[in-house]
Protein backbone atom coordinates (compact mmCIF):
# COMPACT_ATOMS: atom_id res chain seq x y z
CA UNK A 1 0.00 0.00 0.00
CA UNK A 2 1.57 3.09 -0.81
CA UNK A 3 2.11 5.86 1.70
CA UNK A 4 3.04 9.54 1.31
CA UNK A 5 6.06 10.81 3.22
CA UNK A 6 5.69 12.76 5.71
CA UNK A 7 5.87 16.40 4.51
CA UNK A 8 6.36 17.17 0.46
CA UNK A 9 7.10 20.06 -1.43
CA UNK A 10 6.41 20.06 -5.58
CA UNK A 11 8.56 22.29 -7.92
CA UNK A 12 6.55 24.39 -10.06
CA UNK A 13 8.91 26.54 -11.78
CA UNK A 14 7.90 26.08 -15.10
CA UNK A 15 4.82 25.88 -16.51
CA UNK A 16 4.12 25.22 -20.28
CA UNK A 17 0.33 26.37 -21.25
CA UNK A 18 -0.55 25.13 -24.50
CA UNK A 19 -2.78 27.36 -25.96
CA UNK A 20 -5.26 27.19 -29.44
CA UNK A 21 -6.70 30.81 -28.32
CA UNK A 22 -10.41 29.32 -28.07
CA UNK A 23 -12.35 30.42 -25.08
CA UNK A 24 -11.13 27.79 -22.66
CA UNK A 25 -7.55 28.13 -23.78
CA UNK A 26 -8.13 32.20 -22.45
CA UNK A 27 -9.69 30.37 -19.43
CA UNK A 28 -6.37 28.13 -19.20
CA UNK A 29 -4.35 31.02 -19.29
CA UNK A 30 -5.93 32.79 -16.13
CA UNK A 31 -5.01 29.59 -14.13
CA UNK A 32 -1.25 29.07 -15.50
CA UNK A 33 -0.91 33.28 -14.45
CA UNK A 34 -2.36 32.80 -11.03
CA UNK A 35 -0.09 29.45 -10.06
CA UNK A 36 3.05 31.12 -11.65
CA UNK A 37 2.16 34.48 -9.34
CA UNK A 38 2.07 31.55 -6.61
CA UNK A 39 4.94 29.89 -6.99
CA UNK A 40 6.75 32.43 -8.92
CA UNK A 41 7.30 30.35 -11.92
CA UNK A 42 8.19 31.09 -15.38
CA UNK A 43 5.57 30.26 -18.02
CA UNK A 44 6.05 29.08 -21.62
CA UNK A 45 3.42 29.82 -24.17
CA UNK A 46 3.01 27.78 -26.75
CA UNK A 47 0.79 27.41 -29.95
CA UNK A 48 1.69 24.10 -32.13
CA UNK A 49 1.03 26.19 -36.03
CA UNK A 50 -0.25 23.77 -38.59
CA UNK A 51 -0.55 24.93 -41.55
CA UNK A 52 -3.00 22.46 -43.02
CA UNK A 53 -5.58 23.97 -40.43
CA UNK A 54 -8.22 26.54 -40.78
CA UNK A 55 -9.40 27.13 -37.30
CA UNK A 56 -12.68 29.42 -38.15
CA UNK A 57 -15.30 30.40 -40.27
CA UNK A 58 -13.87 33.56 -40.80
CA UNK A 59 -10.66 32.24 -42.38
CA UNK A 60 -12.45 29.99 -44.45
CA UNK A 61 -14.73 32.88 -45.94
CA UNK A 62 -11.63 35.12 -46.34
CA UNK A 63 -9.41 32.59 -47.68
CA UNK A 64 -6.26 33.96 -45.46
CA UNK A 65 -3.15 32.69 -46.57
CA UNK A 66 -0.66 30.27 -44.81
CA UNK A 67 1.75 33.72 -43.82
CA UNK A 68 -1.42 35.72 -42.61
CA UNK A 69 -2.56 33.00 -40.96
CA UNK A 70 1.18 32.88 -39.16
CA UNK A 71 1.54 36.59 -38.45
CA UNK A 72 -2.04 36.46 -36.84
CA UNK A 73 -1.33 33.71 -34.59
CA UNK A 74 2.31 35.14 -33.40
CA UNK A 75 0.43 38.53 -32.75
CA UNK A 76 -1.86 36.10 -30.24
CA UNK A 77 0.88 34.65 -28.89
CA UNK A 78 2.29 38.08 -28.11
CA UNK A 79 -0.53 39.45 -26.99
CA UNK A 80 -0.73 36.81 -24.29
CA UNK A 81 2.99 36.97 -23.63
CA UNK A 82 2.47 41.04 -22.53
CA UNK A 83 -0.95 39.91 -20.09
CA UNK A 84 1.34 37.79 -18.36
CA UNK A 85 4.30 39.88 -18.53
CA UNK A 86 1.88 42.95 -17.11
CA UNK A 87 1.14 40.34 -14.01
CA UNK A 88 4.80 40.56 -13.13
CA UNK A 89 5.49 36.86 -14.70
CA UNK A 90 8.74 35.66 -16.68
CA UNK A 91 7.02 34.36 -19.92
CA UNK A 92 8.10 33.01 -23.50
CA UNK A 93 6.40 31.83 -26.71
CA UNK A 94 7.47 29.33 -28.60
CA UNK A 95 5.23 28.73 -31.90
CA UNK A 96 6.78 25.14 -33.82
CA UNK A 97 4.67 23.97 -36.51
CA UNK A 98 3.79 20.50 -37.61
CA UNK A 99 -0.24 18.32 -38.01
CA UNK A 100 -0.07 16.92 -34.19
CA UNK A 101 0.01 19.44 -31.75
CA UNK A 102 0.35 17.25 -28.57
CA UNK A 103 3.87 15.47 -30.12
CA UNK A 104 5.22 19.45 -30.46
CA UNK A 105 3.77 20.28 -27.04
CA UNK A 106 5.33 17.09 -25.60
CA UNK A 107 9.28 17.74 -26.99
CA UNK A 108 8.48 21.14 -25.71
CA UNK A 109 7.65 20.15 -22.24
CA UNK A 110 10.84 17.85 -22.15
CA UNK A 111 13.20 19.91 -23.94
CA UNK A 112 12.45 22.73 -21.63
CA UNK A 113 11.62 20.68 -18.61
CA UNK A 114 8.84 21.93 -17.57
CA UNK A 115 7.48 21.00 -14.15
CA UNK A 116 3.52 21.39 -15.28
CA UNK A 117 1.68 21.74 -18.64
CA UNK A 118 -1.58 24.10 -18.71
CA UNK A 119 -4.06 23.44 -21.44
CA UNK A 120 -7.88 24.29 -22.37
CA UNK A 121 -10.49 21.27 -23.47
CA UNK A 122 -13.99 20.37 -24.49
CA UNK A 123 -16.54 17.98 -24.54
CA UNK A 124 -18.17 17.95 -27.88
CA UNK A 125 -20.74 14.85 -28.67
CA UNK A 126 -20.19 11.41 -30.44
CA UNK A 127 -16.38 11.46 -32.95
CA UNK A 128 -16.32 15.03 -32.81
CA UNK A 129 -15.65 14.90 -29.17
CA UNK A 130 -12.77 12.65 -29.57
CA UNK A 131 -11.20 14.32 -32.40
CA UNK A 132 -10.87 18.18 -30.81
CA UNK A 133 -10.13 16.40 -27.63
CA UNK A 134 -7.11 14.18 -28.82
CA UNK A 135 -4.51 16.73 -27.86
CA UNK A 136 -5.20 16.87 -23.97
CA UNK A 137 -5.62 13.11 -24.15
CA UNK A 138 -2.62 12.54 -25.59
CA UNK A 139 -0.90 14.87 -22.99
CA UNK A 140 -2.08 13.50 -20.25
CA UNK A 141 -1.41 9.62 -21.29
CA UNK A 142 2.34 10.29 -22.21
CA UNK A 143 3.64 13.84 -20.84
CA UNK A 144 6.32 13.08 -17.93
CA UNK A 145 4.82 15.73 -15.61
CA UNK A 146 1.61 16.87 -14.44
CA UNK A 147 -1.54 18.02 -16.55
CA UNK A 148 -3.78 20.40 -15.26
CA UNK A 149 -7.22 21.01 -17.79
CA UNK A 150 -9.36 23.43 -17.85
CA UNK A 151 -12.48 22.88 -19.07
CA UNK A 152 -15.37 25.07 -19.84
CA UNK A 153 -17.25 25.01 -16.55
CA UNK A 154 -14.08 25.91 -14.56
CA UNK A 155 -14.58 29.01 -12.96
CA UNK A 156 -12.89 32.12 -14.08
CA UNK A 157 -10.08 33.73 -12.18
CA UNK A 158 -8.98 37.33 -10.94
CA UNK A 159 -5.37 38.35 -11.78
CA UNK A 160 -4.65 37.27 -7.41
CA UNK A 161 -2.02 34.07 -7.25
CA UNK A 162 -3.72 30.74 -6.82
CA UNK A 163 -4.67 28.72 -3.31
CA UNK A 164 -6.84 25.83 -3.47
CA UNK A 165 -9.34 25.49 -0.52
CA UNK A 166 -10.08 22.41 -1.08
CA UNK A 167 -9.10 19.25 -3.16
CA UNK A 168 -10.52 16.22 -4.08
CA UNK A 169 -7.81 13.57 -4.88
CA UNK A 170 -9.19 10.12 -6.06
CA UNK A 171 -7.65 7.05 -6.55
CA UNK A 172 -7.43 3.21 -7.12
CA UNK A 173 -4.76 2.43 -5.65
CA UNK A 174 -2.20 1.83 -8.52
CA UNK A 175 1.38 3.45 -8.99
CA UNK A 176 -0.53 6.55 -11.44
CA UNK A 177 -2.64 7.20 -8.28
CA UNK A 178 0.00 7.03 -5.56
CA UNK A 179 2.15 9.80 -7.85
CA UNK A 180 -0.70 11.78 -8.06
CA UNK A 181 -1.19 11.52 -4.17
CA UNK A 182 2.05 13.57 -3.48
CA UNK A 183 0.94 16.45 -6.17
CA UNK A 184 -2.27 16.28 -4.31
CA UNK A 185 -0.72 16.56 -0.86
CA UNK A 186 1.69 19.04 -1.33
CA UNK A 187 -1.09 21.42 -2.88
CA UNK A 188 -2.72 20.85 -0.09
CA UNK A 189 0.18 22.17 2.22
CA UNK A 190 0.99 24.47 0.66
CA UNK A 191 -2.61 26.37 0.97
CA UNK A 192 -3.74 24.91 4.27
CA UNK A 193 -6.54 23.24 1.80
CA UNK A 194 -9.28 20.36 3.11
CA UNK A 195 -7.94 17.18 1.21
CA UNK A 196 -10.50 14.70 -0.01
CA UNK A 197 -9.08 11.45 -0.50
CA UNK A 198 -11.51 9.65 -2.85
CA UNK A 199 -11.97 5.53 -3.65
CA UNK A 200 -15.25 4.38 -5.65
CA UNK A 201 -16.44 1.36 -5.67
CA UNK A 202 -18.96 -0.20 -8.44
CA UNK A 203 -22.19 -1.03 -6.79
CA UNK A 204 -21.79 -3.47 -3.42
CA UNK A 205 -24.63 -5.71 -2.25
CA UNK A 206 -26.42 -3.56 0.88
CA UNK A 207 -25.64 -6.43 3.38
CA UNK A 208 -21.40 -6.44 2.70
CA UNK A 209 -21.59 -2.45 2.29
CA UNK A 210 -20.96 -1.00 5.77
CA UNK A 211 -17.85 -4.20 5.51
CA UNK A 212 -16.38 -3.16 2.24
CA UNK A 213 -16.55 0.41 3.00
CA UNK A 214 -15.01 0.30 6.25
CA UNK A 215 -11.94 -1.94 4.81
CA UNK A 216 -11.36 0.74 2.34
CA UNK A 217 -11.79 3.46 4.24
CA UNK A 218 -8.90 2.15 6.58
CA UNK A 219 -6.92 1.77 3.14
CA UNK A 220 -6.99 5.27 2.24
CA UNK A 221 -6.59 6.09 6.03
CA UNK A 222 -3.38 4.18 5.73
CA UNK A 223 -1.98 6.34 2.83
CA UNK A 224 -1.62 9.57 5.33
CA UNK A 225 0.75 10.00 7.81
CA UNK A 226 -0.76 11.10 10.58
CA UNK A 227 1.78 13.90 11.09
CA UNK A 228 0.06 15.82 7.85
CA UNK A 229 -2.97 16.92 10.07
CA UNK A 230 -0.97 19.11 11.21
CA UNK A 231 -0.19 21.04 7.83
CA UNK A 232 -3.66 19.63 5.77
CA UNK A 233 -7.18 18.75 6.96
CA UNK A 234 -7.61 15.10 5.20
CA UNK A 235 -10.72 13.39 5.21
CA UNK A 236 -11.36 9.64 3.77
CA UNK A 237 -14.42 9.16 1.37
CA UNK A 238 -15.94 6.04 -0.16
CA UNK A 239 -18.31 6.24 -2.61
CA UNK A 240 -20.46 3.90 -4.90
CA UNK A 241 -21.44 4.21 -8.71
CA UNK A 242 -19.98 5.48 -11.92
CA UNK A 243 -16.27 6.84 -11.32
CA UNK A 244 -16.39 9.91 -12.98
CA UNK A 245 -19.74 11.20 -11.81
CA UNK A 246 -19.44 10.12 -8.54
CA UNK A 247 -16.21 12.17 -8.47
CA UNK A 248 -18.21 14.99 -10.29
CA UNK A 249 -20.98 15.32 -7.84
CA UNK A 250 -18.32 14.58 -4.67
CA UNK A 251 -16.24 17.81 -6.00
CA UNK A 252 -19.53 19.91 -6.60
CA UNK A 253 -20.53 18.57 -2.90
CA UNK A 254 -17.78 19.53 -1.60
CA UNK A 255 -17.03 22.58 -3.89
CA UNK A 256 -13.64 21.44 -4.62
CA UNK A 257 -11.10 24.01 -6.91
CA UNK A 258 -9.38 21.62 -7.93
CA UNK A 259 -9.61 17.44 -8.83
CA UNK A 260 -6.08 15.35 -8.67
CA UNK A 261 -6.13 11.89 -10.41
CA UNK A 262 -3.35 9.19 -11.48
CA UNK A 263 -3.43 8.66 -15.19
CA UNK A 264 -2.42 5.11 -16.53
CA UNK A 265 -0.47 5.37 -20.22
CA UNK A 266 -2.81 2.34 -21.70
CA UNK A 267 -5.91 3.46 -21.08
CA UNK A 268 -7.59 6.05 -18.43
CA UNK A 269 -8.11 3.99 -15.13
CA UNK A 270 -11.85 5.51 -14.84
CA UNK A 271 -13.55 4.12 -17.06
CA UNK A 272 -12.71 3.13 -21.14
CA UNK A 273 -11.80 6.57 -23.12
CA UNK A 274 -13.94 5.30 -26.43
CA UNK A 275 -17.09 5.70 -24.63
CA UNK A 276 -16.07 9.33 -23.84
CA UNK A 277 -17.22 9.22 -20.32
CA UNK A 278 -13.59 10.45 -18.57
CA UNK A 279 -13.21 13.25 -21.69
CA UNK A 280 -16.53 14.82 -19.98
CA UNK A 281 -14.94 14.26 -16.47
CA UNK A 282 -12.14 16.66 -17.36
CA UNK A 283 -14.54 18.80 -19.61
CA UNK A 284 -17.66 18.79 -17.13
CA UNK A 285 -16.01 19.67 -13.59
CA UNK A 286 -16.26 23.07 -12.45
CA UNK A 287 -12.67 23.42 -11.42
CA UNK A 288 -9.49 22.07 -12.77
CA UNK A 289 -8.39 18.68 -13.19
CA UNK A 290 -4.70 17.53 -12.34
CA UNK A 291 -3.36 14.11 -13.81
CA UNK A 292 -0.48 12.30 -13.11
CA UNK A 293 0.49 9.78 -15.73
Amino acid sequence: MPVIGERVSISVKKILLATDFSSTSEKAASYARALARRFSSTVEIAHVFDPSVVKSYKEVLMGLPINERRRISNENLERLRDDFSASGIDARTISPEGHRPSAGLLRIAKEHEVDLIVAGTQSKSGVERLILGSTAEELIRNAKCPVLTVGPNAKPLGDAPLTFQTIVYATDFSAEAAKAAVYATSFAQDSGAHLYFCYVLQTVASWKREFVDGAFQSALKRMIPESSYDWCNPECVVEHGDAAKTILDLAERVQADLIVLGARKASFWLTYVERGVTPDLLAQAACPVMTVC
